[in-house]
């Protein structure tokens, strides 16, 4: 039996084994969830509002559970709690990812970048710490970080000095 095969039949005697609990009613151990004492079949609880990282996903939007992209999730943010700046769009050179330049008064007073973790990437960020440019990045594919919405916005808040 190969590698594969043993994970998978694991996986699958896991889910059958769960199941027929549900139907049973029976209280056996969670087989997905072995660390957390909790009742069988319980589903832990949401971590608390702004909470943007950990194992489950928080109840408060986020870009995961946003009805859209990634991109359009962040948009909406900026777009609504952030209004009274000109916001412009540009992609990186090499990665392609969308960036954000914060504009008031004619001046940029942020530059958020949104990456993946498989990026490393300083170029940007090296120019805003020479310029004097708040920098901001948000990573939109790293398991367990949620990008929640308050998350998002008040970590903007804070880089333009609420």
């Amino acid at each position: 039996m190969g590698l594969f095969s043993k994970l998978f039949g694991t996986v699958n005697d896991n889910i059958i084994k769960t199941i027929k609990n549900d139907i049973t009613g029976s209280s056996s151990e969670d087989p997905w969830n072995k660390t957390q004492e909790r009742p069988a079949n319980k589903k832990p609880d949401a971590p608390r509002s702004g909470f943007s990282w950990g194992d489950v996903m928080p109840d408060e939007e986020n870009q995961y559970n946003f009805n859209g992209t990634y991109q359009q999730y962040f948009e909406n943010i900026f777009r609504f709690y952030f209004s009274e700046y000109y916001i412009r769009l540009d992609y990186g050179q090499y990665n392609k990812m969308p960036r954000y330049s914060f504009f008031r008064d004619n001046r940029c007073v942020l530059v958020i970048e949104l990456m993946s973790e498989k990026s490393s990437s300083q170029k940007l960020r090296n120019e805003c710490r020479k310029s004097g440019i708040p920098y901001l990045r948000y990573y939109i594919d790293h398991k367990g970080w949620w990008n929640t919405r308050e998350y998002v916005v008040t970590r903007t808040r804070n880089a333009l000095k609420y």
